[in-house]
C-alpha cells in the first residue's frame, strides 16, 4: 500500500512544528498552537471516535459527541452556535429487526472568525456515523451503536478542529465558519439545513464550500470540484488545483478523479456533506481518500480487496472502521500522516484565499522554505 514519507522530505514542516522557534527569517506568534501539524486533529480523531461510537443522527450519542465539540471550540475561543434541526429517517433498532422510522433532532455546530472584508468561507466535516437502515445492514455489521467511525469521519472533524485552534490567531478578510454537520448519514440532513438557511446576502459572497470527509482508509488523497457548479464558479477548480499544486511543493500527492466512469466527470466529486452545497448553485471542494482506479470507478472502493479489507474499503463497517483493526491494517502513523498533511495543505490554501498574512506573519516565510 502506498506510503507517503511525509514528514522527512519537507522543511515546511521542521519548520512549522518548532514551538516558537525560528526557521530562517521565520518569526512563529506566540499565539500560534505549539503542536505538530496534524497531532491535535489526532487527537479530536482518538477522542471522538474512541468515546462516542454510534454518533447516529438524533441519538444521545451524537447530542453527547455534539456537546464535546461546543467544548472544544469554546476552549479554541470562539463562541459556538448549536442549530437545532428535525431528523426523520427508517432505520433497524438494536433489538430487533423490524425497521423503524426515527423521528428526532440532530445538530449541527457553528463557529466562525468573522472577516475584515467581505466574502464567507465555510469549512464542513460530518460528525454523525452510519445507521443500520435494513435488517442486512445488522446481520453485516453496518451501521449502528459500536460504530465508531474513525475514518467516516472523526477524521474530517479531526481535521476541522485543528485548522479552528490555529485559524483562532489569524485576522482574515472573509468571515471563516466551521461546521460540524450532523445527520450527514441519512441524506446530507445537517448540510441541507444550512443551505436552507443561508441568507441571498451569504449566497453571492460564498467564496468557496470546503469539505473534508474520509481521509485515512483510502490509498490516495483526491480533491474535488462540484459536478453541477464546475462549469458556473471556475473558481472552485481553480482552488482544486490550487491545492494539488500545493500538496506537491509539500511533497504529498494529491489526485483529481481521473473520470473513468461517465457518472462521476474529472475533476469533481460526490456523496457528502458539499453535495447539498453544489446541488444550490454554491461552489465546492471536498478533501477525501479513497481511490477512484479501482472497483467501480467511482470513488467508494477505497483500497485493493485484501483479507483486511474484504470489499476494498471500511466504510460503515463497525468491525473495520475503528482505530484498533485500522492502526493494526493500515501502514504505521497513517491517522497523523494524513491529518498532518489535510491540515498543512488547507492551512496554506486559506492563507491564500483568506488574506491570512495579514496580523499573521510566518505561513509565506514557511512557504518559502519549502524543498
Amino acid at each position: 500500500m502506498f506510503k507517503l514519507h511525509f514528514f522527512s522530505n519537507s522543511a515546511y514542516f521542521r519548520c512549522a512544528i518548532v514551538a516558537l522557534a525560528v526557521c530562517g527569517s521565520l518569526q512563529v506568534l506566540a499565539s500560534d498552537p505549539v503542536d505538530d501539524f496534524g497531532a491535535l486533529a489526532e487527537r479530536e480523531i482518538r477522542t471522538l471516535a474512541g468515546q462516542f461510537p454510534g454518533r447516529m443522527g438524533g441519538t444521545p450519542q451524537e447530542a453527547a459527541a455534539a456537546d464535546y465539540l461546543v467544548t472544544r471550540l469554546r476552549a479554541f475561543g470562539y463562541a459556538p452556535v448549536v442549530d437545532e434541526f428535525p431528523v426523520n429517517y427508517r432505520f433497524v433498532p438494536e433489538d430487533g429487526e423490524d425497521v423503524e422510522v426515527r423521528q428526532a433532532v440532530s445538530r449541527n455546530i457553528v463557529a466562525e472568525i468573522k472577516g475584515q472584508g467581505e466574502g464567507l468561507i465555510i469549512i464542513g466535516a460530518h460528525y454523525d456515523t452510519a445507521v443500520a437502515r435494513r435488517p442486512d445492514d445488522v446481520a453485516l455489521g453496518v451501521g449502528g451503536p459500536d460504530l465508531e467511525g474513525v475514518d467516516d469521519n472523526a477524521s474530517g472533524v479531526g481535521v476541522l478542529l485543528e485548522l479552528a485552534q490555529r485559524l483562532a490567531a489569524y485576522r482574515p478578510e472573509p468571515t471563516v465558519r466551521f461546521i460540524a454537520f450532523g445527520a450527514e448519514e441519512v441524506g446530507l440532513l445537517g448540510a441541507r439545513h444550512v443551505v436552507d438557511k443561508l441568507t441571498d446576502a451569504e449566497r453571492e459572497s460564498l467564496v468557496i464550500m470546503i469539505n473534508i470527509d474520509s481521509i485515512v482508509t483510502g490509498d490516495y488523497l483526491y480533491v474535488h470540484a462540484g459536478p453541477s457548479t464546475l462549469s458556473s464558479h471556475p473558481q472552485a477548480a481553480a482552488m482544486r488545483d490550487q491545492a494539488i499544486a500545493i500538496a506537491a511543493e509539500l511533497g504529498v500527492e494529491m489526485r483529481i478523479n481521473p473520470g473513468l466512469n461517465a457518472d462521476y466527470p474529472a475533476g469533481t466529486g460526490c456523496c457528502s456533506d458539499q453535495a447539498a452545497f453544489d446541488e444550490a448553485g454554491l461552489p465546492v471542494i471536498n478533501i477525501e481518500a479513497t481511490n477512484w482506479r479501482l472497483g467501480e470507478l467511482d470513488g467508494f472502493q477505497q483500497t485493493d480487496v485484501s483479507e483486511a479489507f474484504p470489499k476494498g474499503e471500511s466504510w460503515h463497517s463497525a468491525s473495520l472502521d475503528r482505530l484498533a483493526y485500522l492502526e493494526a491494517n493500515l501502514p504505521a502513523g497513517r491517522i497523523r500522516e494524513r491529518s498532518a498533511q489535510v491540515v498543512s495543505i488547507l492551512m496554506e490554501l486559506l492563507r491564500l484565499q483568506a488574506d491570512l498574512d495579514n496580523g499573521a506573519p510566518g505561513l509565506e516565510q514557511m512557504t518559502q522554505q519549502l524543498l
